[in-house]
């Protein structure tokens, strides 16, 4: 359908123009390529979503354990609709068979997708032939359905299941593959709160991240109830309680808003964000209307 043309276009050009090496010089120039994250259950039971985000927007779709395949199509299908970009999430140790990715991926292609956010998963839910990202890059399968976009995650707070020493060891992989495919690849944070362990992190991995742009992940405005149980399950709680306690007491109140944090990313980060930050990446534990108006 030609709608499902349009988002395509409008995205490869902000693109274009995000990983231009241009300096931002504002904090709504880093909103200005912020994408978001809901839940495609969210997606299909809510509103227009043109109501809420602008055209061109980048929704990404994580599955929850458990979760039907379909209901990435479903919501993609969606997304694409709306004149916006959706980027499905791949949980490699979720993927029960070759088969099935093969079929997943087919009826995303057709929905007009060609973008992706390749994790490894769950541990827990590892049933299928695919133990991490790099089984996935290896098994042809993105390249036969033309998926020449792919986000892969980074983990500033350190990752829970891998070293440091694996971390790189599959980064160098991943960039290995979007060099021979010609696949334009960029990383995603999960969302950060310590910007001076954020800094540092970025100083640290400079080298290793070579041609890769960063898309920093921010939780949405939200309560603090809210934003502990989600740091808790994503293993950043330690973070958040910290950088709580050192805020004064005019910004501990019951809600939060990432409106600090983007300006202490600018003032810890200033260096990498002209060459290196490309974007944002808002989790919106707050709910999508909240996070809506924040962007």
């Amino acid at each position: 359908m030609e709608p499902e043309s349009k988002p395509s276009a409008i995205a490869d050009a902000d693109l274009a123009a995000a990983h231009s090496g241009g300096c931002f010089k504002a904090n709504d120039d880093l909103k200005h390529f912020a994408s978001i994250e809901i839940l495609p259950t969210q997606v299909i039971q809510a509103p227009p979503l043109s109501e809420l985000f602008a055209e061109g927007t980048e929704i990404y779709l994580p599955l929850l354990r458990g979760d039907d395949l379909n209901l990435s199509v479903t919501a993609a299908k969606k997304v694409q609709s709306e004149c916006m970009v959706a980027i499905p999430h791949l949980a490699a140790r979720s993927i029960p068979d070759a088969s099935q990715l093969d079929e997943w991926l087919h009826e995303l292609s057709e929905a007009g997708c060609n973008r992706l956010m390749l994790i490894a998963g769950d541990p827990l839910s590892h049933q299928g032939p695919y133990s991490d990202t790099l089984d996935v890059l290896s098994s042809g399968l993105l390249e036969k359905h033309g998926f020449i976009h792919l986000g892969v995650a980074a983990h500033p707070d350190g990752h829970l299941h891998a070293s440091e020493a694996d971390v790189r060891s599959a980064l160098e992989m991943k960039k290995a593959y979007a060099r021979e495919k010609d696949v334009h690849m960029w990383l995603v944070t999960q969302f950060v709160f310590d910007m001076t362990n954020f800094a540092n992190w970025l100083d640290a991995w400079e080298e290793a991240f070579d041609f890769l742009p960063i898309h920093v992940g921010l939780a949405g405005p939200s309560s603090l109830a809210s934003l502990m149980r989600y740091a808790a399950r994503c293993g950043v709680a330690t973070s958040v309680k910290m950088m709580l306690t050192n805020r004064n007491s005019r910004r501990l109140m019951s809600s939060w808003n990432p409106d600090d944090q983007l300006e202490e990313l600018y003032e810890l980060c200033g260096n990498h964000v002209s060459r290196r930050l490309k974007g944002l990446h808002l989790f919106p534990f707050g709910g999508l209307e909240r996070a809506a108006r924040w962007l």
